[in-house]
């Protein structure tokens, strides 16, 4: 009897703290303390921006194609139009990225949608160069820059992002389009593939 009687008195305790405790909830949710917190937003003038290439918006293959490149009005962004053929087709200089800013800052290339639809065996990059730098393209049958010649690249046929590129203040770099399609492979109509360009006045990987 006396066990009962024990168990039964800590059941009712139990069952006091947890009303009590919903109680409290209930009394403590209905107080609010508000603390002001103000925040001024002062826009500035982009202090990266794009650029047109030396070879932007020049002939490219098939009939009157050109190499398509347009930057937006406050040249923060850059739509690009190429017509590749089978094997390696390659786009020199068709953008600048420039600092136009008195610091340095750090900026990645990151695919956000890739290239999903090009023949099995395809290959799409940018490469980055150094303002002015030269190009090497070795190797047979499917030459390809040569390494240690260009800053960074980042491959467009999957999501990732390029390596650190760095541009200090007034310099720029120049993108680069790369392109292999297979012989044999059926030609794709068209594809898209969007990219973002990220920097930041620290190196520091972005959320």
């Amino acid at each position: 009897m006396r066990s009962i009687k024990n168990l039964s008195k800590r059941i009712i305790a139990v069952i006091t703290v947890i009303v009590s405790t919903l109680i409290l909830s209930q009394v403590f949710a209905s107080v609010f303390v508000y603390y002001p917190i103000t925040v001024s937003v002062s826009p500035v003038s982009p202090p990266v921006v794009f650029l047109a290439g030396s070879n932007a918006n020049k002939p490219d293959l098939g009939g009157s194609n050109t190499i398509t490149v347009n930057i937006g009005p406050n040249q923060t962004s850059l739509e690009i139009t190429i017509h590749p053929t089978y094997q390696v087709t390659y786009y020199k200089n068709i953008s600048l990225v420039k600092n136009v800013d008195t610091k340095t800052y750090y900026a990645l290339l990151k695919v956000v949608s890739p290239a999903t639809s090009i023949p099995a065996g395809s290959k799409l990059l940018i490469y980055v160069y150094s303002s002015g730098a030269s190009r090497s393209l070795s190797g047979f049958p499917t030459p390809t820059p040569a390494a240690g010649s260009y800053l960074t690249s980042v491959d467009l046929t999957t999501t990732g992002m390029s390596g650190w590129i760095t541009l200090s203040s007034g310099s720029s770099v120049e993108l680069d389009l790369y392109v292999y399609i297979p012989e044999g492979s059926l030609l794709p109509s068209s594809f898209t593939v969007n990219i973002l360009l990220i920097y930041s006045p620290v190196q520091e990987t972005p959320p």
